[in-house]
Formats: structure tokens, sequence, C-alpha cells
């Protein structure tokens, strides 16, 4: 795992001396392979321990381990000064750090759960909302019984009819969405099963999921002209749409709702 994933997945563990050195490691990656520790700790004015401490919270073996991600990083990514070139970077990036987090058995587990349930509702607010409206249009031309809801009160009444055999799919970055949180209580009151797609492992509303999928930060990006929060979400979409299609009646429902569309709509 990446070095920035690793702050992604231990942010609810990290300290401030552990932010202070973050910054300062962020904004020098390029130079940080050939310092020492003491060098580190005497630039950032903390302790050699902490910066010791700094790796175990991320789960490396060692400090030259961290260094060497934090290398890898840098020579992975492509200088150009081209609009294009950049944004296919960025792009790369992300797709690249948020393939870390997902795996082919946690996939076919979500798969498997839309297939099982009932009814499927997607939930998200603003930019998460688009992608929440994007999965329910995929799907609901696969036949299968869903719907979206991006307001505040829509998420509230849908949630709080779900059953047991329906199934809840939250979208929020950050976690602590007010609304998606509430509309994750009411499934779980409910006994809805909850599935969580996030950057963050440890918030409220991870901890009413039965199910996390983490996906990458784009804050990562060191560069403020670069905005999209979607890239991964739809990554995401992408991947669970594919696996979905190998199901031979979803493929079928699919070409028959497109056909009615292109001769009817």
């Amino acid at each position: 795992m990446n070095f920035e994933n690793r702050i992604q997945k231990y942010n609810s563990i990290l300290t401030s001396n552990d932010r202070k050195i973050i910054r300062y490691l962020m904004t020098n990656k390029d130079i940080v392979i050939s310092k020492t520790i003491t060098d580190l700790s005497e630039e950032i004015e903390v302790s050699p321990a902490s910066i010791t401490r700094f790796c175990k919270r991320l789960d490396f073996d060692s400090f030259q381990q961290m260094k060497y991600s934090i290398e890898k990083t840098v020579v992975e990514t492509t200088k150009t000064d081209k609009t294009f070139g950049i944004i296919y970077n960025y792009y790369d990036s992300i797709i690249k750090s948020t393939q870390q987090f997902i795996s082919e058995e946690q996939t076919s587990k979500i798969v498997g759960l839309m297939l099982s349930a009932n009814n499927v509702l997607f939930c998200g607010v603003g930019n998460s909302g688009l992608i929440a409206n994007e999965f329910n249009s995929r799907i609901q031309r696969m036949g299968i019984p869903s719907q979206s809801t991006t307001d505040a009160h829509g998420m509230l009444m849908k949630s709080a009819l779900l059953n047991e055999n329906d199934l809840l799919i939250c979208f929020s970055n950050s976690g602590k969405t007010k609304s998606v949180i509430n509309s994750a209580k009411l499934a779980k009151e409910n006994k809805a099963t909850t599935i969580a797609v996030t950057n963050y492992e440890d918030t409220m509303l991870t901890k009413l999921a039965d199910e996390v999928i983490l996906i990458s930060s784009y804050k990562y990006i060191e560069d403020e002209k670069f905005i999209n929060t979607q890239i991964p979400g739809l990554f995401l979409l992408d991947v669970l749409t594919y696996k979905l299609l190998n199901h031979e009646k979803l493929m079928e429902h699919r070409k028959k709702t497109l056909r009615a569309i292109s001769e009817y709509g």
C-alpha cells in the first residue's frame, strides 16, 4: 500500500506530531530519500522516536521502508507541463491508489449482496449523490429493483421503509455526512444490510455499516486546481458493473432496456 493510502487508512489514530511529520513529508517528497531519521527530526522539530512511532502507525516495518515508499511515489509520477499529461497522471495515480483498497473478493461479495437484495437504495449528497444516481441508473437497466436519493428528507423516508431483505449503499467521502449517517442508522434499525463507500475507515458511518469499501481520496493530489472527487467512485462502479454483467440474465435485461429506449425514447 502506498504512502498516501496508509495516511488515509490510519487517519483516525494519527497524532498532532504525526500530522506535522506528514505535512513536511508531503511537501518534500523529492529529498526525503537522502535524509536520515536525525536529519528529519531536526528539520521537522520532532524527536527521532516520534518519527519511528509514526512509521509504526502507518504499518511500515522501518523508517527505511517508509522512505522507499515515498520515493516510489515520486518516481512513478511522470513529470510533464502539458495539461493533458498532468490530468492523465492524476487519474492514473488515483485509480492505482483505489485499486490498493479494493479486492476481487470484496467486490464479488458486494455483487452477491446486490443480487440477493429485494431492493437496493443508493444515497449520497453533492458529488457523492451523483455517484449514487449513476449507479442506480446502471443497475435499473439490468432489471435490479433499485432507487437513489440525494435529498436529506428523501433519504430518511426511503431508509425508514427498508427491511431485512433490502440493501442500502451509502456514498460519503468524509464519512461524516449527517443525512447519510441517519439513513444508515434507520437501515440498521430495520435490519437492512448497509454498505459504506468512503475514504476513511473509522467514522460514525463505517461503525454503522456491515461492509466498508475504502476508495482513494483526491486530496493527496497536491494541486488545488484538480478538484475531481468522483474518479475513485466511478472506478469502483465500473468494476461492480462489469462483474454484474457477467450474469447472462442481467446482460439480457440491459440489452432489452437499451433497445426499448432506442426504439421508443
